[in-house]
């Protein structure tokens, strides 16, 4: 169970991950890329107060609990990382 707990920011950051991408692929694809940068920043938010969440709920000294917190950080870069890439690249260029 503490291995899955820890997991917790990583299957945040690949839902939110596959999501996008997902939804950038089918939208461009039927025409609809004027939707993309807004859907995509929606989930953006959602994943990013989902990871911020685990860190709040996760922060304390035990290890196993902030290790949690911390591989959340990490996911939280990440999917705001990704999240940027709507306002620097095109939808569907």
């Amino acid at each position: 169970m503490a291995l899955l707990r820890i997991a917790f920011g990583v299957i945040v950051w690949a839902a939110h991950f596959g999501l996008i991408y997902g939804i950038a692929g089918f939208a461009c694809a039927r025409g609809y890329g004027e939707a993309v940068p807004w859907t995509i920043g929606a989930a953006t938010v959602v994943a990013a107060a989902a990871a911020g969440a685990i860190i709040l709920v996760h922060l304390s000294p035990e290890f196993t609990r902030w290790m949690t917190a911390a591989v959340a950080g990490l996911a939280l870069v990440a999917i705001v990382w990704e999240g940027l890439a709507v306002l620097l690249v095109p939808a569907c260029g």
